[in-house]
């Protein structure tokens, strides 16, 4: 046991020693009219990623009018004035391009992954998005289509596909992280397409926006650029508040039951856990790593390896607000569901009681220093980074600290987050059965 540990040691001190040495270059700056803009120049592969962040996501709709940041990750893809409908996607890739886009609770995320001697046409790509995008009545029904359809896939006709959302709306009464990005596919359904143009016009506007240029291109070059397709778009002219809203404690374990079409029962458990980018965060990022980060952890070798479950997983997500970390675990095939949460619950009482060891703790942080060196590597997950930061907490910076937020953390700050959040009054326990055991 002393030399695994020590060898533990040792590969953590190498990744150490590594990771303080990655330091990402950039500069930043703001336009007139609001657009912060970042640049991080990279010429070692001819790539360059030019990315657009806007504040805005499920969290900052209203409650009746749910599912607008999301259906916008689609209909920013229809066209603009001047690219016609459907053309947007073909023109990235007819270029050597590649494109995507996410939403979260938060904020909207669209990039473009082209060759360097593109980064123009890509800057006038999203200019174009911002400036006039096509939102029509055509483009309007076309996506709503596609979202509900996306609804059906991904939530409505999944094995389990709905525990996301039903956590979300058990655990936030007041918050707006009360509903998942998807939204209410009745709001969608019955959305005017005045109440679509007016998010667009309140939101995607560059006074609540970052640009990011990442990777192979000249940094004064750039700026021309980048002055020359955003430096004439107007502010916004619809001033955004944000819902100030504070959720009270939960005051109390919620308990319920969702029949599903299924035929393994599962459980589901939702903390209320800590902001991005908080002590505690970081903290309670390595518990969970010890609990369930690879084949090694807790509930690898104490649950799925003992065949007390199917699989058993924690779910973090990096939520700018105090939200939600999902633990849950999959029963076998005659198998009593609480036998699994009896399994779960021992794995977390332990962490909670007493102090994860010392190998543990150093081959979660390991992993976390791995895991950061590998997205350094990559311009796209620099370009993502860079936007987070400052659109959550206006301090790029941040990018560079990310190793030492996770090396500083001790075994007394991984105890004291789990008896914080993991207590049974911070929780929601889901038990997911099959339609066939609901009574009539």
């Amino acid at each position: 046991m002393k030399k695994i540990f020590s060898i533990c040691i040792a590969v953590c001190l190498v990744f150490t020693a590594n990771a303080q040495k990655v330091n990402i270059p950039f500069v930043e700056y703001n336009l007139s009219n609001g657009l912060h803009v970042i640049l991080h120049q990279d010429n070692s592969t001819p790539n360059v990623v030019v990315s657009l962040m806007y504040h805005v996501g499920s969290k900052d709709e209203n409650p009746d009018k749910t599912g607008f940041a999301h259906l916008f990750e689609h209909l920013l893809f229809e066209g603009s004035d001047n690219i016609g409908r459907g053309e947007y996607m073909k023109i990235v890739q007819s270029n050597g391009g590649e494109l995507n886009a996410n939403t979260s609770n938060d904020r909207t995320y669209y990039y473009e992954l082209m060759p360097s001697n593109q980064l123009e046409l890509a800057l006038w790509m999203e200019s174009e998005r911002m400036l006039h995008a096509k939102i029509d009545s055509i483009g309007i029904a076309t996506q709503k289509n596609v979202v509900i359809e996306e609804r059906k896939q991904r939530y409505d006709n999944q094995p389990y596909g709905t525990f996301m959302e039903e956590l979300f709306k058990r655990s936030f009464k007041e918050h707006h992280y009360n509903w998942t990005t998807i939204g209410d596919i009745e709001h969608i359904r019955n959305a005017s397409d005045k109440d679509v143009v007016d998010f667009y016009k309140k939101f995607y506007v560059p006074d609540n926006a970052v640009l990011v240029i990442a990777g192979d291109f000249q940094t004064e070059n750039a700026k021309k650029l980048v002055t020359k397709y955003f430096g004439d778009i107007p502010r916004g002219v619809e001033k955004i508040t944000r819902f100030a809203i504070t959720e009270k404690p939960l005051g109390g374990e919620i308990r319920d039951v969702v029949y599903d079409n299924i035929t393994l029962p599962a459980v589901f458990m939702g903390y209320r856990s800590p902001a991005y980018g908080t002590k505690d965060f970081y903290a309670f990022e390595i518990l969970n790593s010890i609990l369930s980060g690879g084949n090694s952890s807790r509930f690898k070798d104490n649950i799925d390896n003992k065949q007390k479950a199917v699989q058993s997983l924690v779910i973090s997500l990096p939520l700018e607000e105090p939200g939600l970390t999902m633990v849950f675990a999959i029963a076998n095939a005659g198998g009593k569901i609480e036998d699994t949460e009896a399994a779960l619950n021992h794995e977390i009482d332990s962490v909670i009681n007493y102090f994860v060891s010392d190998e543990e703790l150093q081959k979660a942080k390991a992993a976390k220093e791995t895991e950061i060196i590998s997205s350094k590597s990559s311009v796209e997950n620099i370009a993502s980074t860079l936007a987070t930061y400052y659109t959550y907490f206006k301090n790029t910076k941040m990018i560079n600290n990310e190793l030492a937020n996770y090396s500083n953390i001790t075994r007394e700050d991984v105890k004291r987050v789990a008896e914080k959040y993991l207590k049974p009054e911070n929780r929601v326990v889901l038990y997911y059965l099959p339609k066939s055991m609901q009574k009539e």
